[in-house]
């Protein structure tokens, strides 16, 4: 019994012992991996470049000594193959034109400024030359004959295709016998009503308003006498500064009525007035108070 008691006593302790011993193993293995992830992780980290090279020497060991001729020859080879005198006289031609685009920016500036004082003495020379006024003439004169051409021109189509022609013939609804309306016709007058705001739809709305405007005055207030009515849809032409539009109406007095233009401005005129049709747009007419 008691011999039965020291073995069991026995083989507990060396099972103990085989425990410890399986758990030091493991954790010394353990710490080894560990040494040397480290060991593989720091190590690029503190390599010198003699570190480096003796790596490279390491790896170089492993070829043969016919490989290690062979990658030398092949560097030398590499080495004459490139073009160092070209690559050279590109970089001075380089710098070269550096300094030559520098110069040219400057000569450029001097020969504009050369350039440009000379334009400027020659149109001052031109402005004061006394043959320019002749040559403005003969330009003027020119411009005319060609104006009047194509006024011609134009005339005689308009007479073809019956567009402009005096006809007589006044647009819209009839007029009274009271509103004595001519047509091709620009009466002079003192203007009651301005036309240039005043615009109404016929000849006749026009005449009538004239009319009216006479009834209506009072005392010794100018009645009108006389009305002018632009039925043209392009407008109408006249020597003063204003652009006439289709349906003016201007309602004027006069004494003594007296003609601006009728049937056609003649050709004196055309000449002094470049822009003026031949066919006076214009309808007018004169009642009796």
């Amino acid at each position: 019994m008691g011999h039965s008691h020291h073995y069991s006593h026995e083989a507990g302790f060396r099972v103990r012992c085989s425990c410890k011993r399986a758990t030091a193993v493991v954790c010394g293995s353990n710490v080894l991996v560990v040494l040397y992830l480290l060991h593989s992780l720091l190590l690029p980290l503190y390599l010198t470049p003699s570190s480096h090279s003796s790596i490279v020497l390491i790896r170089l060991m492993k070829y043969t000594q016919a490989q290690m001729n062979r990658m030398k020859e092949a560097n030398k080879a590499r080495q004459a193959a490139q073009p160092l005198k070209l690559i050279k006289l590109v970089k001075e031609l380089q710098q070269e034109s550096g300094r030559v685009a520098e110069d040219s920016r400057t000569l450029n500036a001097a020969h504009q400024n050369a350039a440009a004082a000379e334009l400027a003495s020659r149109l001052k020379a031109k402005l004061y030359n006394p043959n320019n006024q002749q040559g403005l003439d003969k330009w003027r004169r020119q411009r005319l004959k060609l104006i009047k051409k194509r006024d011609e021109a134009a005339l005689a189509t308009a007479q073809e295709s019956g567009q402009e022609k005096e006809d007589g013939i006044i647009p819209g609804r009839p007029l009274p016998e009271e509103c004595r309306a001519e047509a091709h016709t620009d009466y002079d007058g003192a203007a009651v009503r301005w036309g240039l705001t005043y615009h109404v739809e016929s000849a006749a709305d026009c005449c009538q308003a004239c009319l009216d405007h006479a009834r209506s005055a009072e005392g010794d207030g100018k009645k009108c006498n006389v009305w002018v009515y632009c039925p043209s849809e392009d407008g109408c032409y006249s020597p003063d500064i204003y652009d006439h539009k289709h349906q003016e109406c201007w309602l004027k007095q006069a004494d003594e009525p007296k003609l601006n233009f009728k049937g056609r401005y003649d050709e004196e005129y055309r000449n002094q007035h470049p822009t003026a049709p031949v066919i006076v747009p214009w309808v007018s007419g004169v009642i009796r108070l």
